[in-house]
């Protein structure tokens, strides 16, 4: 089922084209041998990719541009996708479109696939050869230090997956490897590590400064309310246990952290969140749905904030660990990515 709900966010139907390709990242949790071989039963030959890393990404999506290829299906996680994404970016200005990006669902989190309703990778690949209509999203993004994606938040968030990935990391070759992947895994991970460290010590302090058009509070049901915040104005001062923007509403595991993303064209949703680590836990259904309510929940409608924290925190970009920063800049990317979704 599609599962885009209504908003500024205007689909389209698109009827499959042959020239078309597939790149999967053979180190992603779901691209199995198995499935491999499945995918290759359906795909053209020649027109399946397996990207050994980055750069060797880089060059088969730069010639997918090169020979006018109308749709790269990306298969990984929210990383591969991103990757595509950005590597596709850079040759913008060098073709007259440029390839729509096919989503499928072959991580672990799958934010993007979760929202756009993609099925199994062999199921939705084997609808596109057999011609069946699909539809073409047009999905604006957040930018930031030159990389555009659809989510990312310092805090918190970063934190639990930091965690995660160094819970992983020191289960790998044991008997309960098995219980550190996926969700469960991030589970534990917050649980049994985030949560009790960041009950020893207090949020980080933060400020929030409008450096673009006019911002607005969001109030409980997605409309703007109180005065508008000019730029050079303060969105928020204070502590903060996660500051966030994007412009899709799910994290992970079909988590509505951004309930209010697609509402307001040409904006994205900027969320802070001031809560305690027990706070968070007692409040993980509501934020998981969507429908989180809290004196400490601040979120705007905004096209380009600076962050500053007194103190560097941990950065998550798309579902992936990026390190700390202390000041970042999120702004809405100049152009939309076409994002193509199964009808």
């Amino acid at each position: 089922m599609f599962a885009i709900q209504s908003s500024p966010v205007q689909p389209t139907y698109t009827v499959p084209d042959a020239r078309y390709a597939v790149l999967l990242n053979p180190h992603a949790r779901r691209v199995t041998p198995r499935r491999v071989a499945a995918i290759r039963q359906i795909v053209p030959r020649g027109q399946l990719h397996l990207t050994e890393s980055r750069e060797h990404a880089r060059e088969v999506l730069h010639r997918c541009v090169e020979d006018e290829v109308r749709t790269v299906f990306a298969g990984g996680g929210d990383g591969t996708i991103i990757d595509t994404i950005n590597a596709l970016e850079r040759w913008r200005g060098d073709t007259p479109q440029l390839p729509s990006v096919g989503v499928l669902r072959l991580g672990t989190g799958n934010a993007l696939a979760h929202w756009l309703g993609s099925g199994g990778a062999v199921r939705d690949l084997r609808r596109w050869q057999g011609g069946r209509i699909a539809r073409s999203v047009p999905v604006s993004m957040v930018e930031a230090e030159g990389t555009v994606f659809p989510f990312a938040g310092l805090g918190h968030d970063a934190a639990v997956l930091n965690d995660y990935n160094q819970l992983r990391e020191s289960a790998r070759g044991t008997w309960w490897q098995g219980l550190t992947e996926g969700l469960k895994g991030y589970l534990a991970a917050g649980l049994l590590k985030t949560v009790p460290n960041y009950l020893r010590r207090g949020n980080a302090r933060v400020r929030v400064v409008n450096i673009g058009r006019p911002a607005q509070r969001i109030g409980p049901d997605g409309r703007e309310v109180g005065p508008v915040i000019e730029a050079g104005e303060v969105l928020y001062r204070g502590s903060a246990s996660l500051v966030s923007a994007a412009t899709t509403p799910l994290y992970g595991y079909g988590m509505r952290m951004f309930p209010h993303a697609t509402r307001r064209a040409g904006r994205f949703q900027l969320r802070v969140i001031d809560m305690t680590a027990a706070q968070a836990v007692a409040n993980m259904i509501p934020c998981w749905r969507g429908t989180l309510q809290h004196p400490g929940l601040h979120d705007f409608y905004a096209d380009r904030v600076r962050v500053f924290f007194e103190d560097a925190l941990p950065y998550q970009l798309g579902g992936d660990a990026s390190g700390y920063r202390r000041e970042m800049t999120f702004s809405l990317h100049t152009h939309q990515v076409n994002l193509v979704a199964q009808a």
